[in-house]
């Protein structure tokens, strides 16, 4: 079976985010024994690099697939098209929105109890609270992707 040129972009998508943020999340969690204002600095040229790698190969892969495919790239979604990403974002969505209640109650918790950040001294990872929102998002991502393309290879 042929792919369709959103097919085609979901693919992109999902291949880059996946592969980008991967390699950020890997160097996230590696930084654990450096020391933390060295870490800092290094968390945040890793989100810049995967911030502008990933506009850069986005830009660049769905640019030459638009110039491959003219016609289908002028097209808009058809019905299927749009149902098929309805469903991945609702299944994206509720990843995010659980992401956030769970940032929303570690931040509660150490407000409470401040006593518990120093419980696992050697998990410091830098701005842990950050990467834990970045994290739902990119993952919400991926399952977005995912089930979008599940849908357009299940075919209905």
């Amino acid at each position: 079976m042929d792919m369709s040129f959103k097919e085609k972009s979901h693919w992109i998508s999902l291949v880059s985010t996946v592969c980008i943020f991967g390699y950020y999340f890997y160097n996230i969690v590696m930084l654990e024994g450096v020391p933390a204002e060295e870490a800092k600095d290094v968390a945040k040229t890793l989100l810049l690099q995967a911030i502008v790698l990933s506009i850069l190969v986005e830009a660049v892969l769905h640019g030459m697939l638009a110039a491959t495919n003219h016609k289908a790239a002028e097209m808009g979604a058809d019905e299927r098209d749009k149902l098929f990403e309805y469903r991945g974002n609702q299944v994206g969505y509720t990843i995010l929105v659980l992401g956030v209640v769970i940032t929303l109650g570690r931040i509660i918790t150490l407000e409470y109890n401040p006593e518990l950040s120093n419980f696992y001294p050697s998990r410091q990872i830098p701005l842990l609270t950050a990467h834990i929102l970045m994290f739902s998002f990119i993952l919400s991502e991926v399952a977005r992707f995912s089930v979008t393309l599940f849908n357009y290879r299940r075919g209905y």
